[in-house]
């Protein structure tokens, strides 16, 4: 419970700070395999152009109150559409394996 109540929290607080097209929860959360030592992993999908590491930067310095670690990517959609499949980096993984937990 929880993971589920910093999940919440997080996406809340994610959606008042940057109004994400898309939120993609994954790694141990999305399959359910979290334990003492996991955190949560979210791909945070913008709609438009952005400096990706400010934004994150922004993120974390802005996201309050949640009690269990997280990492979060940032990236455009126009990005995440031209690098979907490829193998050698981490949106294929997230996109096969990851779930949608906020969309636009």
């Amino acid at each position: 419970m929880l993971y589920e109540e910093a999940i919440n929290s997080l996406v809340h607080q994610i959606i008042r700070l940057v109004y994400p097209q898309k939120i993609i929860l994954f790694g141990s959360a999305a399959r359910a395999e979290m334990d003492k030592d996991s955190d949560i992993d979210l791909l945070v999908v913008i709609n438009k152009d952005i400096h990706k590491r400010r934004t994150e930067q922004m993120l974390y310095q802005n996201i309050e109150a949640v009690k269990i670690p997280y990492d979060i990517l940032v990236t455009t959609e126009k990005t995440l559409e031209k690098h979907k499949d490829n193998i050698g980096l981490i949106y294929k993984t997230i996109l096969d394996e990851g779930k949608v937990i906020y969309e636009a």
